[in-house]
């Protein structure tokens, strides 16, 4: 992890100086909505802070609104935009579900241009992190279990997002697909889809996956444009037959 001694001749209180440095690491990307901090005693030996000092500026950044503690124990960065995007759109949505396709409308300019930018500025470990949900996800298609899938399929596309190493990009996006994830369940049943349908939407991943991979911007774009197209598609069909809904 990237975080850095604290100087002990520091005039400000050592708390704040912790604080401070894992807000700018938030603010950089370099720690990103949903990604955990080390374990406390860990992070303390990074940082050369004692517990106390460590755990004052964990209780701040908590009340602050940067991290939350993990189902799991610990702590994990928090999406920022949550408190203006998601929960605005949520209520927005129980008041007229149209505004779900106006999501999906809005997530298919926003995703293809991450794509590109993924593409173009993809580390290698971003890359082996998109590696790693992409494979997961391909599993995942072949199990019954369409919540776990919904999961696998939005940590892929996060994972995109997360490479494009925009910070407000990359924090609207997991804001959005958030909502998209949580919409698909608040108000509609996962449908079972069909073989060819599992294939078609497995196929359209591969080739953003693959773009991604060969650093082709354009090509990853257009893959991007395609999928969400397709899954708008769905939607619309599925406006007529409110027990249908499509994981994407």
């Amino acid at each position: 992890m990237p975080f850095r001694p604290i100087q002990s001749f520091t005039r400000k209180r050592l708390s704040d100086v912790v604080s401070d440095q894992i807000k700018q690491l938030i603010s950089a990307g370099t720690l990103m909505p949903g990604d955990r901090l080390p374990a406390e005693r860990d992070l303390a030996t990074q940082l050369g802070v004692s517990r106390p000092s460590l755990r004052e500026a964990l209780i701040r950044l908590e009340a602050d609104g940067y991290i939350e503690t993990s189902g799991r124990g610990g702590f994990m960065v928090v999406d920022v935009t949550a408190p203006i995007i998601s929960k605005p759109l949520a209520e927005l949505l129980t008041q007229n579900p149209r505004t779900s396709a106006d999501i999906l409308e809005l997530r298919q300019g926003l995703e293809a241009i991450s794509t590109a930018y993924a593409a173009e500025r993809a580390t290698a470990a971003d890359l082996q992190k998109i590696t790693g949900a992409f494979e997961a996800l391909k599993a995942g298609s072949l199990s019954q279990d369409r919540v776990n899938l919904a999961e696998l399929d939005a940590a892929f596309h996060l994972a995109i997002a997360d490479a494009t190493h925009n910070i407000a990009l990359a924090h609207v996006m997991h804001g959005i697909l958030t909502l998209i994830r949580e919409g698909m369940r608040q108000y509609h049943r996962l449908i079972d889809y069909d073989e060819a349908m599992e294939k078609q939407l497995m196929t359209q991943h591969q080739a953003i996956y693959d773009a991604v991979m060969a650093r082709d911007a354009q090509k990853a774009r257009k893959a991007a444009e395609r999928h969400l197209t397709f899954v708008r598609e769905i939607y619309q069909d599925d406006a007529a037959n409110p027990t249908a809904n499509v994981v994407s």
